[in-house]
């Protein structure tokens, strides 16, 4: 009889532990919503302010067990004076994060990599939009948040070159890899500066690569034009 008392007795028990995991579990999502919702705010605010102007998040998700998450159709429009096209379009990007970070002054990410990122460099009479870009960098102000990125990786990208000057001619080329390291581990490292350190590098050596290999292919294709001739 006592036997089976004490196992009535349990019952209480195990109704209060379920429902202490599934509070913990419901709370869990909310702090992950939260996080997700923080990261994506804080995206296209920022980046919004250095470049002056508009930026789109869809989507983000960052893992709470590991900080690994992913950013879907980050994009940033072109600065005032130029087409409604997007300048930038990164709709993959992985990243590795320390999440106890976020609630510090200093925002530590391990690793972004961005796959098959699309460019859209446009160049008029009057300048071209990437330059445009990196001048309303300079000009943006310093937040009370810093930002470090440990490691950068860019690959498999493509550039579309387009200039109105007279007449519109395009190109569309590829750049393949893109590395860059400790990002805002020295010096300045708010996260206007440490933005400013990923986005002037990666557009400079985007369009070299894309600049060098759309006049090599213009090269080819003038050379087979002679041949067929």
């Amino acid at each position: 009889m006592s036997l089976f008392k004490s196992k009535l007795d349990l019952k209480p028990v195990f109704q209060v532990l379920f429902a202490i995991i599934v509070i913990g579990a419901i709370g869990a999502l909310i702090l992950s919503l939260s996080i997700d919702n923080m990261v994506r705010s804080s995206l296209e605010s920022t980046t919004a302010e250095v470049l002056n102007t508009s930026v789109d998040v869809e989507d983000v998700s960052i893992s709470l067990l590991n900080g690994s998450g992913t950013i879907s159709g980050f994009t940033i429009h072109n600065p005032e004076g130029f087409s409604d096209k997007s300048a930038a379009k990164l709709q993959e990007i992985s990243i590795k994060m320390k999440v106890s970070s976020l609630l510090s002054d200093t925002v530590i990410v391990e690793e972004i990599r961005v796959q098959k990122p699309v460019l859209y460099y446009e160049q008029k009479a009057t300048g071209n939009n990437f330059d445009a870009l990196t001048e309303n960098m300079e000009g943006s102000s310093s937040s009370d948040t810093n930002l470090i990125v440990d490691y950068l990786l860019v690959e498999n990208g493509q550039v579309t070159l387009t200039a109105d000057i007279g007449s519109e001619k395009s190109i569309i080329a590829e750049f393949s890899k893109i590395e860059m390291e400790g990002i805002g581990r020295t010096g300045n490292n708010t996260m206007e500066q440490t933005i400013q350190q990923i986005l002037k590098p990666v557009l400079e050596k985007a369009l070299r690569e894309a600049a060098t290999q759309g006049l090599m292919d213009k090269a080819k294709d003038a050379l087979q034009d002679m041949l067929d001739g």
